[in-house]
């Protein structure tokens, strides 16, 4: 039933799987940080140095570290390519912390293991999952140098649960931040942390080999069995 009724409000558009049934906790030691490539997390409409984007994605040590503040560049909008390592996720839920006034993102949208998406397409391709953020968050629209390193305040991270069954063998996310609340196309969103939960299965190389020394193998003792047969029938 939950699984029909969260398939029929992610039809509708809806954040969180608004499900009748309440979705299931996660905790911090499902934080896939380490599990993200982050050498390669890449994002399109970037303000900051490429580089810096990765360091949204940060330990739960960390994660009331205000900066680098992650700007979007032109516009509001902002497109974060987030590769996995060598292996496969099941996503749980995302957490973000983001500006919690005119900068807040509003409308985000997330596909799964789509690496080309980008703004000539993004508009056309149907998102697995889209989410209504909250204007909620970090209350400081200072220059940079005027916001404090850090501000301990868990209220500003926003835990947006996704379905499970939509989100398993997933080996890279893409999150598109589509609008923000201050309807003014010209200014940025910006972002202070991004969480990922959920689970973590390494994919390796030796079934493959295992395969193939397993498919040699019965060829050898097929041929034994049909040559021992004959001889059992011809005695």
């Amino acid at each position: 039933m939950s699984c029909e009724d969260e398939h029929h409000n992610h039809g509708n558009g809806h954040g969180h799987g608004h499900s009748h049934v309440a979705p299931l906790p996660t905790n911090e030691s499902q934080n896939l940080v380490d599990k993200i490539d982050s050498p390669h997390v890449k994002a399109l409409n970037l303000a900051n140095p490429g580089d810096e984007i990765s360091k949204l994605f940060r330990k739960a040590d960390e994660k009331y570290q205000l900066k680098p503040i992650i700007k979007s560049d032109a516009d509001s909008q902002l497109i974060i390519n987030i590769p996995f390592l060598n292996g496969s996720v099941k996503l749980y839920s995302i957490i973000i912390r983001s500006n919690g006034d005119k900068y807040c993102p509003r409308t985000i949208k997330l596909w799964k293991n789509d690496k080309t998406i980008d703004f000539d397409n993004v508009n056309e391709r149907k998102p697995t999952y889209k989410i209504e953020h909250p204007q909620v968050g970090v209350m400081y629209n200072d220059e940079d140098d005027e916001v404090p390193d850090e501000i301990k305040n868990d209220g500003e991270f926003i835990e947006h649960f996704l379905p499970r069954h939509q989100f398993t063998g997933v080996q890279q996310l893409t999150v598109f931040i589509e609008d923000i609340y201050n309807n003014d196309d010209e200014d940025e969103c910006h972002l202070h942390y991004v969480e990922l939960r959920g689970e973590f299965t390494e994919l390796t190389k030796d079934p493959v080999i295992t395969l193939y020394e397993s498919a040699a193998n019965p060829a050898d003792h097929k041929n034994l069995t049909v040559t021992e047969s004959a001889n059992f029938s011809f005695n």
